[in-house]
């Protein structure tokens, strides 16, 4: 038989040691579990706390960025108005230059209208003084454009030539003569004023109760005057002034006179009345539109005779008649 072999004593030391090894490594396997188990529960136990003040800090943060945003949008306000106060500021001064620009042009303005006010007085002023100088001319170019307007357009008429006339405003004695319906008949207005001086000095009495009350008197040949009484007291003289302060003639009728071929015979009436005059004496014709063809024809038989002459157009119903602020009769 073989003899059995002896037992290798190395391989029983390595299986200690192996042992040894693995007990080692479960206590320290078991170490780490402890320990782990033990991280474990602390790590849930802080994990809630710092959780906790964590979302306090949050909120907190949340909070700080409202406080803050609406910090930056007073901010972002507060700077908007400050521009708006800015342009406003700078709108005030623009106004504020227009506004001066504006009144010192007004002022300039003002001056200058004064300036054409006071020269507009003077214009008128000499207006004035022209416009008497003128009125003797527009009355003649009236009658002469009238008496053209009323003349046939298929007759030929003689034109006569007359000088240049100068206009003066008649100072001396006047016969008045009307003309109407182709008729020229005497106004004796001397004598008809001199009845109405006689009348008033006859109620020279009464003159208080007599003023502004038409008084008549008449007819004389076939005239008669209306008229009314002013009468003014001059305290500082003591005196009663008495005039008349308006006058109207009245006929009995538009067919009284004479034609104008009569008129210009040698014996007519016309002539009688002209015989008694004086080179001072004027002659006033107050002619209405139906008679400027006979105007013409006795203006001309005046001028023939050296006789000045005066004419009055009157619109058709007119009276003929005047007042203290009328004006008077222009000769040429």
């Amino acid at each position: 038989m073989p003899r059995p072999k002896p037992e290798d004593t190395s391989s029983a030391g390595q299986d200690s040691f192996l042992d040894v090894v693995t007990n080692i490594v479960g206590i320290l396997i078991i170490l780490v579990m402890v320990v782990g188990a033990r991280v474990q529960q602390v790590v849930l136990t802080a994990v809630p706390q710092a959780a906790a003040k964590s979302e306090t800090l949050r909120q907190e943060l949340e909070d700080l960025e409202k406080t803050a945003s609406m910090a930056e949008s007073e901010i972002e306000e507060l700077a908007e108005q400050t521009r708006t106060v800015a342009t406003a500021a700078s709108l005030a001064g623009e106004s504020r230059m227009h506004l001066a620009t504006t009144v010192a042009a007004a002022k300039v303005e003002i001056e200058k209208q004064k300036e054409a006010t006071d020269a507009g007085k003077v214009a008128a002023a000499e207006a004035a003084a022209r416009r008497k100088q003128l009125q003797a001319e527009i009355e003649r170019t009236t009658l002469e454009a009238d008496g053209i307007a009323h003349a046939a357009a298929t007759t030929t008429k003689e034109v006569l030539a007359y000088p240049t006339p100068i206009a003066r405003t008649v100072t001396g004695d006047e016969l008045h003569f009307r003309l109407e319906a182709g008729r020229i008949a005497y106004i004796p207005l001397t004598e008809l004023f001199e009845l109405a001086r006689t009348q008033t000095r006859r109620h020279s009495d009464s003159i208080a109760s007599m003023a502004n009350r038409i008084e008549t008197v008449g007819p004389v040949q076939d005239f008669s005057l209306d008229y009314v009484i002013e009468a003014k007291i001059d305290q500082a003289r003591g005196q009663v002034l008495i005039r008349s302060r308006e006058w109207v003639v009245r006929s009995s009728s538009q067919t009284i006179g004479e034609t104008a071929a009569e008129a210009l015979a040698p014996h007519s009436r016309f002539h009688q009345v002209l015989g008694n005059i004086t080179p001072e004496t004027t002659v006033t014709l107050w002619c209405y539109p139906d008679s400027f063809e006979e105007f013409r024809k006795l203006r001309e038989e005046l001028h023939r005779l050296g006789v000045p002459t005066a004419g009055r157009p009157m619109p058709e119903g007119a009276p003929i008649g005047g007042s203290t602020e009328g004006s008077k009769s222009v000769v040429q």
